[in-house]
């Protein structure tokens, strides 16, 4: 007794300390228990995560993307889909009656020349020769913007060239007739390469041996019309799909309005310079470098599943 009561604060402390260390000891086991289940989830996630890296990556050339990196891209290729649209959208493709395709095949080159001599300039003469807005005389060689050589024989690529100017001049004209433009006065075909090229527009080529990605054909033409009349003929010109035929684009390049003499009422037409371009698009250019390999690799693949 003597013994227990001079003890019995050690056993009080004694009894605490063990309750204490039970107590730790369970809480110790719970914390260990917690921390092996984030870490199996955080290993699983990153295993995930990995996985789809390397999933990522083999759809990719073998180069893993973050999320924000295939956004940039995929937005690229939205881009680049639609520069490739507008670009096949806007340009002007001949007329098949226009072109040396409708010649039987095997035709020797003098044939051409004659198809272009004696049948397709002959008929555009026939059928504008007898219409009021048409202003040039087409008994004139430059009535139709250019003049053909006298006696000179031409090339292949040569009639094509006069073949698809005959085309811009007729296409212009129907326009003319269609938007109520009073007169065609004149048409004058212009080189206009350069021109675009200064101020941006690829005309010239991107790799040696190749043909440039964008190639133009200028034609100023000057007429005489209403101010509703000149706006309409705008709209209808730059219109791709033009009497059944698409692709039929003429770019409004530049364009100059002079008002009508005011003191002479029985003259109110306005005066419009317009410069017109028929634009070709090599598809085969290595123009833009880049971004047309880029867009065929990703549109190969699907994209990304989000990362956790």
């Amino acid at each position: 007794m003597k013994w227990l009561k001079a003890n019995i604060r050690f056993l009080v402390v004694a009894v605490v300390l063990i309750a204490l260390l039970v107590l730790a000891n369970g809480e110790f086991g719970d914390i260990a228990k917690s921390l092996d289940a984030k870490q199996n989830q955080a290993k699983t996630m990153l295993t995930a995560n990995y996985r789809a890296l390397f999933t990522d990556a083999a759809k990719f050339n073998g180069d893993p993307a973050t999320v924000e990196g295939r956004k940039m891209q995929d937005r690229t290729q939205v881009t680049n889909a639609l520069t490739t649209l507008v670009n096949e959208r806007m340009t002007f493709e001949t007329d098949p009656a226009y072109t040396l395709d409708s010649l039987p095949q095997g035709t020797s080159v003098d044939e051409m020349i004659n198809f272009l001599r004696n049948e397709k300039k002959p008929e555009l003469q026939r059928e504008l020769g007898f219409q009021r807005y048409f202003g040039p005389d087409v008994r004139d060689d430059s009535a139709f913007g250019f003049k053909l050589p006298a006696q000179a024989t031409l090339t292949e690529d040569q009639v094509r060239d006069y073949l698809r100017k005959l085309d811009m001049v007729r296409c212009v004209a129907h326009c003319v007739e269609r938007t109520g433009v009073q007169r065609l006065d004149k048409l004058d075909f212009k080189a206009i390469n350069e021109d675009l090229n200064t101020r941006g527009v690829p005309t010239h080529a991107s790799a040696t041996g190749e043909q440039p990605y964008f190639s133009g054909e200028g034609l100023e033409i000057r007429v005489s019309a209403t101010e509703e009349a000149l706006y309409d003929l705008l709209i209808e010109l730059q219109n791709p799909d033009k009497e059944g035929l698409h692709n039929r684009y003429l770019s409004v390049e530049t364009f100059k309005f002079e008002k009508p003499d005011l003191l002479d009422p029985q003259d109110a037409l306005i005066t419009a310079k317009i410069t017109l371009v028929a634009y070709r698009v090599n598809p085969e250019s290595s123009y833009p470098p880049d971004e047309s390999q880029k867009a065929v690799q990703q549109s190969n693949a699907r994209a990304p599943r989000p990362f956790r």
